[in-house]
């Protein structure tokens, strides 16, 4: 009953009977008010049949470009069976707080954060999530879950002895679980318009189904509270996909609107990702990316919201044919 229920609930731990080659991470996507600091911190477990099941902690600094990957035994992850509480020995995750007690010798990472002002993807009953009626399907390679669009942070957290204060900064928290990442991708994610709480989350991958193969995606723009959202499965389509040397670029529409998108990469850090449960994968993150957007009515061709979103995190694996 319980695996049934979490369908509807996809930011819970969803890996209860889970026996080998699976995976399960969150990401705390975390910039501070000044927009100075920039962190992502990713809980989560790996599990095979091997022996080599473990949890672990990885940190993206983007202030340093630099990655650190902390490995737990696995027997020190532990959860609430009907909420989302996370706790991998002394650190605690849930969309409401977060709590960093890590201590090794190239990190020492301590403080605590609280998240308010949650904005969540909406939970239907006929599509439970971002991913959409995707979501029943029993045999997806991976699945993805926004746990929050845009919140407001408050607290501080100590790395490396600086003390960074994150109050009145802006967080994101998303979700993926399954055996392995797909083997290209493209993914984006910003909190920083001129104007406070518009967001934007890119998410374009080949995905394995049913034995054959296509490119799945999930978008969504939350701009003055609406959230307009542009995925495969509501029947939107992309058009014009193109990648430049530092930069992608593509439109995609649905039979209201359409949204012109071109991000431009920075500084990027090398993180580790899931294949058949190892995290043995790697990919080039950033969280100093910039996002240029244009939103607009196809109806009477009028712009709705054009704008370039700063502090963006930014990932690319090979290329989407």
């Amino acid at each position: 009953m319980g695996r049934i229920k979490n369908i509807w609930n996809p930011d819970n731990f969803q890996g209860k009977h889970e026996k080998k080659e699976y995976f399960e991470g969150w990401y705390f996507k975390l910039v501070d008010k000044e927009e100075e600091n920039f962190l992502a911190i990713i809980p989560g477990i790996s599990i095979k049949d091997d022996g080599s099941s473990h949890s672990f902690i990885q940190v993206n600094d983007g202030n340093n470009n630099k990655a650190y990957y902390i490995e737990y035994p696995y027997k020190d992850f532990t959860y609430e069976e009907d909420k989302f509480i996370v706790k991998i020995g002394g650190n605690l995750f849930s969309k409401d707080k977060l709590i960093l007690d890590i201590d090794t010798n190239d990190l020492k990472l301590k403080g605590k954060l609280e998240f308010k002002n949650n904005v969540e993807w909406p939970v239907k009953l006929l599509s439970p999530g971002a991913m959409g009626w995707f979501r029943f399907m029993p045999f997806m390679e991976c699945y993805h879950g926004v746990v929050s669009m845009n919140h407001d942070i408050y607290g501080n957290i100590n790395i490396n002895s600086k003390t960074i204060n994150f109050d009145k900064g802006k967080g994101y928290i998303e979700k993926d679980w399954g055996t392995s990442f797909p083997k290209t991708w493209i993914w984006a994610q910003s909190n920083h318009f001129s104007k406070e709480n518009n967001s934007i989350f890119i998410s374009i991958a080949n995905i394995p189904f049913i034995g054959r193969e296509f490119n799945g995606f999930l978008m969504g723009l939350l701009h003055e509270g609406k959230l307009y959202r542009f995925t495969t499965y509501t029947g939107s389509k992309i058009n014009k996909l193109k990648y430049m040397d530092d930069s992608i670029e593509f439109t995609v529409s649905d039979s209201k609107y359409s949204l012109h998108v071109k991000i431009i990469k920075h500084n990027t850090t090398r993180l580790i990702s899931p294949k058949n449960g190892n995290m043995n994968g790697t990919v080039e993150e950033s969280l100093t990316s910039s996002i240029e957007i244009e939103l607009k009515n196809k109806k009477n061709n009028t712009i709705i919201f054009k704008d370039i979103g700063r502090n963006s995190g930014f990932e690319v694996k090979g290329r989407l044919i």
